[in-house]
């Protein structure tokens, strides 16, 4: 049998490697997804906080208008994590946060009714409890060292926002004879959270982040001093305010923690596990990046 020439021969192994390169990488979880899906994670229970403040008549950053744009954010989220070719294992995970979510988001359409509140925050309370595990799994799924401190920094917004909703709960007077107890839970799960991500390697978590995640866990701790107090006076405009310079202040976070521990990586696309196979991609890689980054 004649040989073929050596330019056919690369043509053809080329192809067979780019063919099981595309389908290695597009099976894995990306950088986005796991943003994308935290942010979802988040945003439920920033929903959840504007729900209570329009419920109270609070148009404090106008909570109405955040409840529709969050909402439509977490759909379009929903949509383009689906439409990545992520394994049956995590689009199964993906798929059963999202319609957890589409039983709960009717409530959330309709006008604020005080005597739900408080199942309607059990509810939110198991979906996020759910979405943070699956944002978990996704960062795992990345081969991205350092994508889990990415989803601790999201967690923690998360948090900022779930205290919001419960010291809102109460000032609309919605009765939870657990409140301190969920309070003190909310907390302790912040300052292990902050611990963890301040205790990391400065090459995961940077000397500046972690500087800027100090300043924004002094204003958590007077945050939570807000919550646990018991006078009996509620200062629902004052606990938006500052449920949001938190949560704007941990946004900013996130994005240099998500630069850092990412670095070129493309958000479609994560390092090709093995060594020996990176080094064989690199410039297929570096084609395939920019395409993505024209598009963007």
């Amino acid at each position: 049998m004649a040989q073929q020439p050596a330019s056919k021969r690369f043509f053809y192994l080329l192809t067979a490697a780019m063919t099981l390169f595309c389908s290695e990488v597009s099976a894995n979880a990306s950088a986005q997804d796991v943003h994308e899906l935290a942010d979802i994670c988040m945003y439920s229970q920033r929903v959840l906080k504007d729900y209570a403040l329009v419920g109270m008549g609070v148009m404090y950053h106008n909570p109405k208008k955040d409840i529709e744009e969050n909402i439509k954010t977490i759909g379009k989220y929903f949509k383009d994590i689906e439409s990545h070719k992520l394994n049956d294992k995590l689009m199964a995970e993906v798929v059963e946060v999202e319609k957890t979510w589409n039983e709960i988001k009717p409530e959330f359409e309709k006008a604020p009714d005080k005597a739900k509140m408080s199942e309607l925050r059990k509810k939110v309370e198991a979906y996020t409890v759910r979405c943070e595990q699956v944002a978990e799994d996704l960062a795992k799924d990345t081969g991205i060292k350092g994508e889990h401190d990415v989803v601790l920094v999201a967690e923690l917004g998360l948090e900022s926002q779930r205290l919001a909703a419960l010291y809102l709960m109460k000032a609309w007077g919605v009765a939870d004879a657990e409140y301190e107890k969920e309070v003190s839970q909310v907390v302790d799960e912040t300052e292990r959270i902050y611990q963890e991500l301040l205790a990391a390697d400065e090459k995961l978590v940077s000397k500046e982040v972690k500087a800027k995640l100090q300043t924004t866990e002094k204003d958590f701790i007077a945050f939570s001093v807000m919550a646990k107090s018991k006078s009996g006076r509620f200062m629902p405009s004052a606990a938006e305010e500052n449920a949001s310079k938190i949560f704007e202040a941990l946004r900013e976070i996130l994005v240099m923690e998500q630069k850092l521990v990412e670095g070129s990586v493309s958000g479609y696309f994560t390092p090709v596990a093995d060594e020996k196979d990176a080094g064989l991609f690199d410039k297929f890689t570096v084609i395939v990046r920019n395409k993505e980054e024209e598009k963007a």
